[in-house]
């Protein structure tokens, strides 16, 4: 049976679940071939967009369609052979290529500098020229961000998602929830603990105040009774809330699956307190996991927790504390519904059947 062949365009450090679930689901389906770009180091820069040019030039025609897992670098020159030789070519979008938020200098829509302009011309024009455009949430085509700003009284709402920001935009959308596996995320045999869990790859201060680390070690010396997990810090952070010498945090770098699944399934509570995101699939692994979701009002997020847990729409340390210690009282069966929740909503065969559907 003749296979059509696909070329999967991915930047290097892209490396998440749901990004390599995608490869497996078009795999079963298509000849894949993956092109991994490294377009984010200013050494290598130039000879990374020189190579991505000659490979996409001399291999494009050998391709049916182009997937790209995010609108940035990699995917300009993907979508311009793309357009130019005639192919289909999707971009998947997943939360920072749909905004921009100045105070934690989050998003691709900057032109702070000249590299950041180039890079706002690289996901502007992939947007515009590709096939269409795969958001994982309808939050990152046109969003009103009501809890970012909420402990700045007087600032206007911010006004996220592709069409705030490419307002002249004609490509179309076809909006594809992240799928999950109950099998790979399941809660183990040890008993749940009175913590509140949180994960995120915190690798610089911004990231730290965006995941809502700020507002959970606040919460953390309120409540001195309550064991607080913090997965994913770097170095920087570890040595910081050490030197806080909080008794009831537990703090780790990156950890594998495994262990990630082991916490997940120790803890009562999970915690995202996020000022953006776009699916985030920490809420859903934990939750598979049987924790009670704790999320701000952002995006994704309030769809994701439904009523299995608590959205809190005021950023600030009291609100989440007050839904922390809510969250903390709820019984066994809340754990067994948020589990239930995310295998009724986001199965990873859903995700399947519509991803194969729409590139087809």
């Amino acid at each position: 049976m003749f296979r059509k062949r696909l070329l999967f365009v991915n930047h290097i450090s892209a490396k998440a679940k749901f990004v390599t679930n995608d490869k497996e689901i078009l795999e079963k389906k298509y000849n894949v071939s993956q092109y991994e770009s490294d377009l984010s180091n200013n050494f290598t820069f130039l000879f990374s967009f020189v190579s991505q040019f000659f490979y996409l030039l001399t291999h494009i025609h050998n391709f049916d369609i182009v997937y790209i897992w995010f609108a940035d670098y990699h995917s300009f020159l993907a979508v311009f052979f793309s357009k130019f030789f005639k192919k289909k070519s999707y971009i998947a979008v997943g939360g920072y290529d749909a905004t921009y938020i100045p105070e934690i200098n989050m998003g691709l829509f900057t032109k702070g500098s000249l590299k950041k302009r180039f890079r706002c011309f690289c996901a502007t024009y992939s947007l515009k020229n590709c096939s269409m455009i795969l958001p994982v949430d309808k939050s990152l085509i046109e969003n009103e961000n009501h809890y970012i700003y909420f402990d700045q009284p007087g600032k206007p709402v911010l006004k996220d998602g592709i069409k705030n920001f490419i307002k002249e935009i004609q490509t179309p959308f076809h909006t594809i929830r992240l799928g999950y596996d109950p099998e790979i995320f399941k809660p183990d045999s040890i008993q749940k603990e009175n913590a509140i869990i949180s994960v995120g790859l915190i690798e610089n201060e911004n990231e730290y105040r965006r995941k809502g680390f700020d507002i959970l070690t606040e919460a953390a010396k309120k409540m001195p009774d309550t064991k607080f997990i913090l997965i994913g810090l770097n170095e920087y952070y570890l040595k910081y809330l050490r030197s806080l010498n909080l008794k009831n945090t537990e703090l780790y770098g990156k950890v594998s699956y495994d262990e990630l699944i082991r916490h997940y399934s120790r803890s009562k509570v999970y915690s995202q307190l996020s000022m953006f995101e776009g699916m985030p699939s920490a809420v859903c692994e934990a939750m598979l996991c049987g924790c009670i979701p704790v999320g701000s009002d952002v995006n994704g997020i309030p769809d994701i927790i439904g009523d299995c847990g608590i959205v809190v729409t005021e950023k600030n340390v009291v609100t989440a504390v007050k839904a922390f210690e809510k969250a903390l009282k709820f019984d066994d069966k809340a754990s067994e519904n948020s589990r239930k929740r995310i295998m009724e909503m986001f199965p990873i065969h859903k995700r399947e059947e519509e991803l194969l559907k729409v590139v087809e």
